[in-house]
């Protein structure tokens, strides 16, 4: 009986190991403008200019949610993933939520109104989800609204106010 025991007590030690990293959490740490430096780009043909673009190191520039558009500005927040084990990886889907009428991209056959993406992001490192404003046309005043989720379970929101630009 006691090999029972033992044999039960380890395989139930094991079982937070066998089930992989889970996200329990996601921290905001700061909002509002940052100058970025971006890595990798991935084409998306649901997303503003047909691509969405990893950044490599984002530096806040000023603290808020009311923004003021224009092209040249980047707007969101650095957040970190809480959870186990620290230092492993896990996918995080995101959604970026823009106002109505949407964002009339030339390009597109119809307003954008979300665009939604999946990335590998490292528990406990800082990260940063935001929106570059490259052309007149992304000026859209209203509310836009950032997402983080996994597994279905909403972790974290911000919303940001656009006001017209000058």
């Amino acid at each position: 009986m006691r090999l029972a025991l033992i044999t039960a007590a380890i395989f139930a030690a094991t079982l937070p190991a066998l089930a992989g990293p889970t996200v329990e959490r996601v921290d905001i740490l700061d909002a509002g403008t940052y100058t970025v430096a971006t890595g990798e780009a991935t084409a998306d043909p649901d997303a503003p200019m047909g691509e969405t673009v990893a950044v490599t190191t984002a530096t806040l520039v000023e603290a808020g949610t009311t923004i003021a558009a224009a092209p040249g500005t980047d707007f969101g927040f650095r957040y970190v993933a809480v959870g186990t084990p620290d230092g492993a990886t896990v996918p995080l889907d995101f959604v970026v939520a823009i106002p109505a009428p949407g964002l009339a991209d030339p390009e597109a056959d119809a307003p954008i109104h979300e665009v939604r993406f999946t990335r590998d992001k490292t528990i406990g490192k800082p990260e940063y989800l935001g929106y570059f404003i490259e052309a007149p046309w992304e000026t859209l005043p209203g509310e836009w609204r950032f997402e983080i989720w996994s597994e279905g379970r909403q972790l974290a929101t911000r919303t940001f106010t656009l006001t017209a630009p000058e």
